[in-house]
């Protein structure tokens, strides 16, 4: 075969080669069947059958591996103990001493006490919530609720 036999020998396989991808990727893209849609129009519908759970216990009474002898229960002791009467225990509502207000001219000085998350104003005598400012000083104060007192420090 000469060189030129060879050549056209050689650009007819490319060719083939080309035309086969080229016929793929036309398929591919253009195809000419319409895809087929299936109706099934006996449909029928049967329910799982109910498996029933398998139950079990467990056994708590286990054997020592090295005595060879079966673990006793511990037996709880039981003390009657004497039932302490208890008043109506009265829970204060959560207090925070912030500090205090005060002029250098006048006596009376005005505290700020956080109740619940809120912020109120009290001069001596104030009730507010139910809780009474009794006294107070820049260190402390002593509040009163439902006849109960109580020393609140400042808070830092």
């Amino acid at each position: 075969m000469s060189k030129k036999g060879k050549t056209y020998l050689l650009l007819a396989v490319v060719l083939g080669i080309w035309g086969t991808i080229g016929y793929q990727v036309y398929s591919k893209l253009n195809p000419d069947e319409m895809p087929v849609v299936a109706t099934n129009s006996s449909v029928s519908f049967s329910p799982k059958q109910e498996m029933t759970k398998d139950t079990f216990s467990i056994s708590t009474s286990h054997r020592d591996p090295f005595l060879g002898t079966v673990y006793q229960a511990k037996q709880n002791s039981t003390q009657t103990s004497a039932v302490k009467k208890s008043k109506d225990t009265i829970v204060f509502p959560p207090l925070s001493y912030k500090g205090v207000i005060s002029k250098q001219q006048s006596s009376q000085n005005i505290y700020i006490i956080e109740i619940s998350g809120t912020q109120q104003l009290f001069k001596v005598g104030k009730q507010v919530n139910d809780i009474t400012l009794i006294k107070g000083d820049k260190k402390s104060v002593l509040v009163s609720f439902k006849g109960k007192r109580k020393t609140i420090p400042v808070a830092n």
